[in-house]
């Protein structure tokens, strides 16, 4: 399970942080990643804070045991995403010469849009995995040349463009392993259920509800009631 688990969230996260706001390992620069408590942002986190090696990895969540999910995730600040972002980062008195030069936006962008744009540093960049209708128009996206980019992954083969490495996922996954086994990267699987009708309808309860941490998994081999789909 934890095999079939891992390689979505990676590749994406992977993708985002270091093909398109490339990020360079070592980079004396922070980073602010949206949801740190979700599969997709404890991946990133990880990949900022121990494969990238970024010395600020600011997350956001907002119960207790997110909160503490995301730290282990490898956050070094999490703030809280109902209440105000731009202040808890103002607070957080982070080191002049360490900017907050990225932000990754993994739920909600047009939520996020606007807080992002007032505590990035200029020429910072955005990456968003989630697709939504929002303006930019009276953000400090324009007085602070800030970049925004999507992360679509498959992008290179599903538009037959030839000059995208067709080989990275590839290479991405055998990294994966090493990573694994280093344990730089620690699998995100917190709640696992029965690939049944019913399992599929706990998941997205869950889900709709909020409530879940980290990565959600249905197999075959899981307890529960009825015969799991083949």
């Amino acid at each position: 399970m934890r095999a079939a688990a891992m390689p979505l969230t990676f590749a994406t996260a992977y993708e985002s942080l270091v093909d398109r706001l490339e990020i360079k390992e070592g980079e004396k620069a922070g980073i602010l990643i949206i949801n740190g408590g979700g599969g997709m942002g404890s991946i990133a986190s990880q990949i900022a804070r121990n494969i990238l090696k970024l010395p600020i990895v600011i997350t956001t969540a907002s119960r207790p045991e997110t909160v503490e999910f995301s730290k282990q995730m490898g956050a070094t600040h999490v703030v809280n995403h109902r209440q105000d972002i731009v202040k808890q980062i103002q607070d957080l008195n982070l080191p002049a010469d360490i900017p907050l030069k990225y932000a990754y936006i993994t739920s909600r962008t047009e939520q996020y849009l606007f807080p992002i744009a007032d505590v990035l540093a200029p020429f910072g960049k955005i990456c968003s995995i989630v697709q939504a209708h929002f303006d930019q128009y009276g953000s400090q996206m324009m007085s602070k040349s800030l970049a925004f980019v999507w992360c679509w992954l498959g992008t290179g083969a599903y538009h037959y463009y030839l000059n995208d490495k067709q080989e990275k996922h590839h290479d991405w996954y055998e990294a994966l392993g090493g990573y694994i086994e280093s344990g730089a990267i620690k699998c995100h699987i917190t709640q696992r259920y029965k690939a049944t009708a019913e399992g599929i309808r706990e998941v997205h309860a869950k889900l709709d509800a909020g409530k879940s941490i980290g990565k959600t998994a249905l197999g075959v081999d899981e307890p529960g009631l009825g015969e799991a789909f083949a």
